[in-house]
């Protein structure tokens, strides 16, 4: 993983859009350039299109990020394009369209299959070929998800974030650990019990960890540091005697 110190002149060369996909550059946002492997690449036939992933981040912790994030379909389309090498006439040519489909879509001016990702995914995806245009693809995931994660402290599943890329037509499922990871690796997301596989983890939002920072009491810094020194399973005991605690004191 690499920091880069001048993110305007590296976000100027760059081929494709930055995870994950902001219509503009946050103020102050640091970038880092991430290479990993599928997650789930054991289990893959050789040379799987989505084998590893190459992706410029946004470090969401040099910033003060929104929630839920706003991703945006028409910067994920163009970054997916331009990860591609093709124009529009090209790419539109590539997935049966017109056009002026693409036009309109990567302009903001028509929502794809009227604001529905999942089947854009199914649309786009057979031609993520490589690191560069499988990390451009996760914008596009990213797109299906982060909108729907609304709650800035609540805690999320990683299964909780793969079911929201299933739907009744459209099955993206096995794309959630990649997605994980990269919320991970940008500090959008906290994991709070490390699993493996990554759907069987929990995370809270950074933006929730730091909300709660803002209004900590004294000894709150000497609790978190004991909560990290703890095991996945004695930390997940803790919380919930902490829930069974608030739940008695409010039947008080």
């Amino acid at each position: 993983m690499t920091l880069f110190e001048d993110p305007e002149e590296t976000a100027r060369r760059v081929r494709g859009a930055i995870f994950p996909a902001y219509a503009s550059r946050p103020a102050d946002a640091l970038l880092i350039r991430s290479t990993f492997l599928n997650p789930l690449r054991t289990v893959m036939p050789k040379g799987h299109p989505l084998a590893s992933f190459e992706l410029l981040m946004y470090q969401h912790d040099s910033f003060a990020a929104e929630w839920p994030l706003p991703v945006d379909v028409p910067t994920a389309l163009r970054g997916f394009r331009s990860s591609l090498g093709m124009s529009q006439v090209k790419f539109a040519q590539a997935l049966g369209l017109s056009r002026v489909n693409i036009e309109r879509w990567e302009g903001g001016h028509a929502k794809p299959f009227r604001g529905h990702v999942h089947t854009l995914l199914s649309l786009v995806r057979p031609l993520a070929v490589g690191p560069l245009p499988a990390g451009q693809l996760l914008n596009l995931v990213a797109a299906a998800v982060c909108p729907k994660l609304t709650r800035p402290a609540a805690t999320y599943s990683g299964s909780q974030i793969r079911d929201l890329l299933i739907d009744r037509r459209d099955d993206h499922g096995d794309l959630a650990p990649a997605l994980l990871s990269a919320l991970v690796s940008s500090r959008v997301l906290i994991v709070l019990d490390e699993a493996d596989p990554e759907v069987e983890a929990e995370y809270i939002p950074a933006v929730g960890v730091r909300t709660l920072d803002r209004s900590s009491e004294p000894w709150d810094a000497e609790v978190r540091s004991i909560a990290g020194r703890l095991s996945p399973e004695d930390r997940k005991m803790w919380m919930m005697l902490g829930e069974r605690l608030s739940r008695a004191q409010g039947s008080e």
